[in-house]
């Protein structure tokens, strides 16, 4: 059994830490209706940020490493970088934000992000696609 267990995923534009320590998520993506939905006008696109706002929940105390990871879930092809760091775990509600820039989608499709921590046996994932944005044709009247 894992020390660690994901409560959830939000994936959002961006988010900012207030002195306060309160964390403000911009712009998050709702499942629509199963998973979150990025739509572009048009491919190739750069998306310049992508975030993520995990909540784990742990029962042991400690600092381990992590690394994510944003992939195609059809072929497995990595897009853009990864973002590493470390989590400071303690008993109770940890939360992990996750930022990568400069994101490249060729083509539409599904994508997930998984996040290997250190001790733990599987990645935690999510999922999201990326759809090309068609406006609402005209009432013909």
């Amino acid at each position: 059994m894992n020390f660690l267990q994901e409560k959830c995923t939000l994936m959002c534009d961006d988010f900012r830490i207030e002195i306060t320590n309160k964390v403000i998520l911009i712009g998050i993506y709702p499942p629509t209706p199963v998973v979150p939905v990025i739509y572009s006008p048009g491919f190739p696109v750069t998306i310049p940020f992508l975030c993520f706002f995990q909540i784990f929940e742990s029962d042991h105390e400690g600092i381990v490493s992590f690394t994510s990871r944003i992939h195609t879930l059809e072929t497995g092809r990595l897009v853009g970088g990864e973002v590493s760091g470390k989590l400071r775990l303690q008993k109770g509600q940890i939360v992990n934000l996750l930022r990568f820039g400069a994101l490249p989608f060729a083509s539409p499709g599904s994508f997930g992000i998984s996040t290997q921590v250190e001790g733990c046996e599987s990645p935690f994932s999510a999922n999201f696609d990326v759809k090309l944005f068609t406006p609402p044709r005209p009432s013909q009247s």
